[in-house]
């Protein structure tokens, strides 16, 4: 089961954001307030479901270091320090493959990129990808701050679009949301976030086979496509629907990401191990992943 069903993270490896940049306000109530040098690190933890059943968990620390960049913007230099993967086989530690990512920098200042960078270990795509997803939740660059006040909620007009493809094994991939913000809560500590991430009420990119002009949910349009190499020239095609919700509690003091959860799923059909005109397959069927996702300030 493991070899059929392939992890799918949330993928900002390029991210259009129309309209979606605002103006910094005076006093935003969200704000990152960076200290040059300062030190300090994350946990991710990821629980993956197919149909269900616990497939595999994967737990994740980075380091962060604070620095200013040469336009004088201050960023987080992200350096991965430990990985483990469970599964009901086994326990691998699999820290060699975080240590050998390059550090690279993300900013939620205003200024700043979120951009995703080159992924050179396979291993670590979810990891990176995931991690980065949580910032860009609650980034100024995605419009969190034009909440105001415990209650204010905005939906944005134009949809998200990522292109999450990373050259092998995923030659295409094109996913698209809508995206619902929320502040829940206010205290004079915290700040509690929802930002929702679902399917827009109409497609928005191509897609490849004319089957999936046909939702694979009916209450919204396919908003999810995947072509993934399997070797010998073959292929695996995955189209469906992708949500995702992230809560997120942020530190007003610093404005910090203290704890977030992520809750992912995807409804999607299977093509497997297709030639290059996408026939001639091994099999097609429906599945549900499910991905459960907790980032902790240790």
């Amino acid at each position: 089961m493991n070899r059929i069903f392939i992890s799918i993270p949330l993928f900002f490896n390029t991210l259009i954001f129309p309209g979606f940049l605002v103006a910094q306000q005076s006093k935003p109530l969200l704000e990152r307030k960076f200290r040059q040098g300062e030190i300090f690190r994350y946990r991710l933890t990821m629980d993956e479901l197919h149909n269900g059943q616990w497939s595999s968990t994967l737990i994740s620390v980075c380091e962060l270091k604070t620095v200013i960049d040469s336009n004088g913007v201050p960023n987080d230099e992200v350096r991965w320090i430990s990985k483990k993967k469970i599964t009901p086989k086994d326990t691998v530690d699999e820290t060699n493959e975080a240590l050998s990512v390059k550090p690279f920098n993300i900013s939620v200042d205003i200024r700043g990129s979120l951009k995703i960078p080159k992924i050179e270990q396979p291993g670590m795509t979810e990891p990176i990808q995931d991690f980065i997803t949580f910032f860009v939740a609650v980034s100024p660059q995605l419009g969190t701050t034009e909440l105001n006040q415990k209650g204010d909620s905005i939906v944005n007009t134009k949809t998200i679009q990522a292109d999450f493809s990373n050259g092998h094994p995923i030659i295409k991939g094109d996913d698209c949301f809508r995206v619902t913000k929320q502040l829940i809560d206010v205290t004079k500590k915290e700040l509690l976030f929802k930002i929702s991430f679902l399917p827009p009420d109409q497609s928005c990119f191509n897609y490849i086979l004319d089957e999936m002009k046909e939702p694979v949910m009916k209450d919204a349009p396919n908003n999810f496509q995947m072509l993934q190499e399997t070797g010998n020239d073959r292929l695996n095609v995955q189209y469906g629907r992708e949500k995702f919700i992230i809560n997120s509690t942020n530190r007003r003091s610093d404005g910090k990401i203290i704890s977030a959860t992520m809750s992912n799923t995807l409804n999607l059909k299977l093509k497997l191990n297709c030639n290059k005109e996408y026939k001639d397959c091994q099999g097609e069927f429906q599945f549900v992943m499910q991905r459960n996702l907790r980032l902790e300030l240790l």
